[in-house]
């Protein structure tokens, strides 16, 4: 009965990307060695360590067995299984060049894992220290201030400006610095939890620095996953499509659905996208040039290679200046609050010796 629940569970949750990467490469396997899909998916399900991925592929054996054909078996797992995922199946069906469709896709998705891996490690060097500046302005101005302050009055010491300034300016500092950790940690929450969010995404990308990383990542992987669905003969407005649904909870999903919309009304592509301001003007000069040596594909797979440099360079630019920076800012800050509770207690010494 629990893994009845569990799986009933599952069936309102998508697969991760590093499940959707397991499972297209396990299909392209049985594609490979010719198996049956029916035993070869329960097979599969059987020595799968991840209940849910093994859930899936259960389930879809079931379906197999009672005389399903492919397109039915991926519609009856709903949102489990990646829109985009389910075209690529079709289309790889449709070709002849299943395995050789789902390996690629398995690759573009480790390769987007290790992106977003090495996005997550330069995000997190500035998160921590974030972090530790509010616990210090914090303990400062919880702990250490108050005390300092009733020391000084009962002495009548009088107080210079800076030290007023840290003992009664640390309170709202701390509130201030805790109210950016919070919305460091909602906001991801928000964005990579639901696609009702996903309006904040403009606003993100104007972050400086971070909001680069984050916009090339995505522009990476939707050129990506553009160009494997137009190599397998995907209808272009389908494949905009698709690749909007494999993104979803960013900011590129609207303008994906719009260009699809205008293409199909016989608008050209490069024009559809110009409009959009969600499409950067080198994406769109990589797919005019695609357009013009009618080399779709290609143009997207160059503009790919070219994000995925610059999220490399960000990467690297965000690691070597932003966390030494933050080092210096909180240096300082030390150096600020000591020397404004010291100057009273010189002053205090000199009066009293």
């Amino acid at each position: 009965m629990a893994q009845s629940g569990g799986s009933k569970w599952d069936a309102f949750r998508k697969l991760s990307p590093d499940e959707a990467a397991e499972f297209a490469a396990r299909v392209a396997e049985l594609a490979k060695v010719g198996v049956p899909l029916g035993v070869g998916l329960r097979t599969m399900a059987a020595e799968l360590p991840r209940r849910r991925l093994s859930n899936v592929f259960r389930a879809m054996a079931d379906r197999v067995d009672a005389g399903d054909d492919l397109l039915a078996v991926l519609q009856s797992q709903g949102s489990r299984l990646p829109p985009h995922l389910c075209g690529l199946i079709m289309a790889g069906v449709r070709s002849g060049r299943l395995a050789e469709v789902l390996e690629q896709y398995a690759a573009l998705q480790n390769d987007q894992i290790e992106l977003r891996r090495r996005v997550a490690i330069a995000l997190a060097y500035p998160f921590i220290l974030l972090l530790t500046t509010t616990a210090l302005v914090a303990f400062f101005g919880g702990i250490i201030a108050p005390s300092f302050s009733k020391i000084f009055r009962d002495f009548g010491t009088a107080l210079p400006v800076i030290t007023r300034v840290a003992i009664y300016g640390s309170p709202p500092l701390a509130c201030g610095l805790a109210i950016l950790v919070v919305l460091a940690v909602v906001v991801p929450l928000l964005l990579w939890g639901t696609s009702v969010f996903r309006w904040l995404w403009p606003a993100l990308y104007r972050v400086p620095m971070i909001g680069s990383l984050l916009r090339w990542s995505h522009l990476s992987r939707f050129s990506r996953l553009m160009g494997l669905l137009l190599d397998q003969g995907v209808p272009l407005p389908e494949a905009l499509r698709l690749a909007g649904d494999g993104l979803r909870n960013t900011g590129l999903f609207g303008g994906c659905r719009r260009t699809a919309s205008e293409v199909e009304q016989g608008r050209p592509l490069d024009e559809s996208m110009t409009a959009r301001r969600q499409f950067p003007a080198t994406l769109v000069s990589m797919v005019r040039w695609g357009q013009t040596m009618s080399a779709l594909p290609d143009g997207f797979r160059a503009a790919a290679e070219m994000f995925e440099g610059r999220v490399r360079s960000h990467g690297n630019l965000l690691e070597t200046t932003l966390l030494p920076i933050m080092f210096l800012v909180i240096a300082a800050g030390v150096g600020f609050f000591v020397i404004s509770l010291f100057l009273p207690l010189i002053f205090l010494v000199q009066v009293l010796s």
